[in-house]
Order: C-alpha cells, then sequence, then structure tokens
C-alpha cells in the first residue's frame, strides 16, 4: 500500500497521509498516557512507589551515568535537524519564512508522541516494583508487556495502528528522496538533465523498494546494523551544515564537505566497532554524539580558515533562506 500511493502521488500523497497517520499517532498516545496514569493511582502514585524503591530511577539521568545520559540528549535533541525523512517535507514550502514554525510544531509532535513512552515506562516500573507485573526480561518488552496487562483491546489496536501509521510514514519518505535524488540531485550534480523525471522517479521508487523489501529478508543482520547507524548517522553528518550552514554567514562549502566526511566516516567506524565489540566508549557515551561534537568542530574550523570564500560559496537559494 506504502508503495502504491507513493508512486501514484510521490511527496505530496505522503504529506495528506502522514497528516491522518499523525493524527492516529497522536491520538493512541494520549489515550495510552491516560490509562498509564490511572493504572498506577495517577503520577502522585506512580512516583511514590518508585521513590520508595529505586529514587534513582526518577533521578534527573535515570539510571544511565551521566555523560551517556547527556551524549543521547546531545545526539537525539540536535540530531533531529540532521534527519533527511523529516526535513526534505519543508522543502516544499512556498515561503521560506514560515521554516520559522519548524521548531514549534516539530516540539509539540515529539512531546505528543514522547506521552507514550513517557507513561508506559514510569507506569510498567511501578507496576513491576508493587509486583503487578513480572520484571521484564528487555526494557523494549515494556510497551507490549503494559498493553496486554491494562489496555483494552480497542486501545491495543489503536496503538498497533499508530505504530504501523509511523514505519509507513519513514517509509514513504525515505523513498521519496531516494526518487529525488535519482530522478533530479544526481543528473544535476553531473550537470545532466533526465528527460521524463516523473517516469524516472516512479521507476526508482519501484527499485528502491524492492531493494529494501529484499535486503529486509535477506538479511536481518545488517539491517539490524543500519538501525544502530541511523539516527546517529544523520545527525552527525547533517546538523553542522543545516543547523549553523543556513545561520552563519562564515559558513564555508569546504567546511560542509569536511563536516559531512567526519560525521559519515566516524559514525560508520565507531559503531562498527562498538557493535562488534572490539571498542566502547567509557560511561555509556555514545559513538554518535562524540562524532557529532567532531563534526561541529570541523565545520567550524574548516569554515573559519577558509572564511574568505563564504559568501562566495551561497546559492542563490540558500541565501533566501539563511536572509528569510
Amino acid at each position: 500500500m506504502v508503495l502504491a500511493y507513493t508512486v501514484s502521488g510521490g511527496i505530496l500523497a505522503g504529506i495528506y497521509t502522514d497528516l491522518f497517520q499523525g493524527a492516529v499517532m497522536a491520538v493512541a498516545s494520549t489515550l495510552v498516557f491516560a490509562t498509564a496514569l490511572s493504572s498506577g493511582g495517577g503520577i502522585g502514585g506512580i512516583s511514590a512507589t518508585i521513590m520508595a524503591r529505586e529514587p534513582l530511577f526518577l533521578g534527573p539521568w535515570g539510571t544511565m551515568p551521566a555523560l551517556a545520559a547527556l551524549s543521547f540528549f546531545f545526539v537525539f535533541g540536535l540530531g533531529t535537524i540532521g534527519q533527511p525523512h523529516v526535513l526534505h517535507k519543508f522543502y516544499m514550502l512556498r515561503d521560506p519564512a514560515k521554516l520559522k514554525w519548524y521548531p514549534v510544531l516539530m516540539t509539540g509532535s515529539l512531546m505528543i508522541a514522547l506521552l507514550l513512552y513517557f507513561g508506559v515506562g514510569i507506569a510498567t516500573k511501578a507496576a513491576v516494583l508493587r509486583g503487578e507485573m513480572p520484571p521484564l526480561a528487555h526494557p523494549d518488552d515494556a510497551t507490549p508487556a503494559f498493553l496486554l496487562r491494562y489496555a483494552k483491546p480497542l486501545l491495543g489496536g489503536i496503538v498497533f495502528s499508530g505504530v504501523a501509521a509511523a514505519i509507513m510514514s519513514t517509509v514513504n519518505s525515505f523513498l521519496s528522496i531516494g526518487a529525488a535524488a535519482v530522478s533530479h540531485d544526481l543528473p544535476r550534480a553531473f550537470g545532466r538533465r533526465v528527460a521524463r523525471p516523473l517516469l524516472i522517479g516512479r521507476i526508482a521508487t519501484v527499485i528502491l523498494a524492492l531493494l529494501g523489501a529484499l535486503l529486509a529478508l535477506k538479511s536481518t543482520l545488517l539491517v539490524a546494523l543500519l538501525g544502530v547507524f541511523g539516527w546517529g548517522l544523520f545527525a552527525a553528518t547533517f546538523v553542522p551544515a543545516l543547523a549553523l550552514g543556513l545561520a552563519w554567514p562564515g559558513a564555508t562549502r569546504i567546511g560542509a564537505i569536511a563536516s559531512i566526511g567526519v560525521g559519515l566516516v566516524g559514525t560508520i567506524l565507531g559503531e562498527t566497532l562498538s557493535w562488534a565489540g572490539v571498542y566502547t566508549f567509557p560511561r555509556g557515551v555514545t559513538v554518535s554524539g562524540l562524532v557529532l561534537v567532531a563534526s561541529l568542530l570541523t565545520f567550524l574550523g574548516v569554515s573559519w580558515l577558509t572564511r574568505g570564500h563564504a559568501a562566495a560559496d551561497l546559492d542563490p537559494d540558500v541565501r533566501l533562506v539563511m536572509e528569510g
């Protein structure tokens, strides 16, 4: 179904579908949050249960070392700016001045979506401490275990519909990005024009979808590894160029290229070594967090060294966004 509406309607169909799917996810998150609070006697009852036995769980860093918690906050806080499946929709805006609403919309939607995880997390912890639920073998089991025990079948169906909606939205976004790269970005980078970009884009969408499905079926190991890379890779690669490059007149093309190279190579190398158990950073610090810092410093340093080329590097469309 995702392939059908992506091929026929492209990104526009994806945006209309995302609107409906986002509403489903918002409803699911709000209802689960309310159910979670009621299951433990409200936020006060849940907090009292946890504080009596594991007060560290409700501390500012939770059960993680402070550096690990800060690195996750850094990657997932700033990292949102570098996620292509989120950002590409904003390039459809007719008026670049409307980009100022991006932080408000993104923060609001994330707050609603994260109600589910926050509510289920503390409610499940309290239920385990009260002996109402057995200890979880893995933290990722919290949501399904909680829903099976406390949620009504209708609510469970809405939640799993929300999960499916999130998956469909992300798949549509990446298919649209891949098709646009094949039919527009890559030919333009090599100085060529595509005679029938719409047809080429649709063919590319089908091919990319088939390759993705084949990859998922044949290599679960590689899919897991790519999942580990995902968010941190995009954050370390794109955040400096997008967050600083579109706001700082002193940014240069060479600085952006250098930071992208550091983010790409550093994340792939570091996450591969960490995933294989060859090396891990102490205190739970994430690879992507450190690489993001290195990428930001590279962007600033190289841009400063090549600052004489800053004004000449600005394309008209980039200048429009910066001045808007």
